[in-house]
């Protein structure tokens, strides 16, 4: 099992994989040189560990999961406004990002899920790569770990792994917003009562 990296010492090595501390220096740079290579890279969130790939290699994610393609998976930005790359925000699309973002709120619209979290690393990744496809760092179907050793257990095909401690919070709200209304998909974090009062305009 990989071990991280020392305050002031290099990454180990173990094997094939590689931990490195989220507040290393140089940690952004190994992941982003990673994504961009078109590899995984376990990261951690402000709800779970996440699998994260660039949208372009989402393939990838589902084949490590082993996850059924039909199954969706979440966008991650760096700010609100990067998602008018994604789709044109509703009104009440409008209104949930700006009072739970950055957040546990994953917004679906048109067919695509996004959240801004509420995790610099991952929002520090997505300003310099772009949009970033994550899932939670299990295989389908298995339970979530909540410490990055456990999660690279789950995946060692994966080259980094990054740590940024135990990650347990309740998993993100998912809520999907059309032009006939909204509906809850999943109630995490944010109840399902204060998402639809904001998205009401209450």
């Amino acid at each position: 099992m990989p071990e991280p990296v020392g305050m002031a010492g290099n990454a180990i090595k173990p094997g094939s994989q590689t931990m490195v501390k989220s507040d290393a220096d140089g940690a952004i740079g190994m992941v982003v040189a990673e994504l961009r290579a078109g590899r995984a890279v376990v990261i951690p969130t402000d709800t779970v560990y996440g699998l994260a790939v660039l949208p372009e290699n989402v393939e990838l994610l589902f084949e490590l999961k082993h996850r059924p393609p039909d199954k969706a998976v979440a966008v991650l930005v760096a700010r609100a406004a990067d998602a008018g790359e994604l789709f044109d925000p509703l009104p009440p699309t409008r209104r949930l990002m700006e009072r739970f973002w950055p957040g546990a709120l994953t917004i679906v619209q048109d067919g695509c899920g996004v959240r801004c979290p509420d995790h610099p690393l991952v929002r520090a990744l997505a300003a310099e790569v772009g949009p970033i496809t994550t899932s939670s760092a299990n295989l389908s179907g298995q339970p979530t770990p909540h410490t990055a050793a456990a999660a690279a257990g789950a995946f060692g095909a994966v080259s980094l792994v990054i740590d940024g401690g135990r990650c347990q919070s309740p998993p993100s709200t998912v809520v999907e917003v059309t032009e006939a209304g909204l509906t809850v998909l999943r109630e995490g974090a944010i109840s399902a009562n204060a998402v639809r009062s904001v998205a009401g305009g209450g």
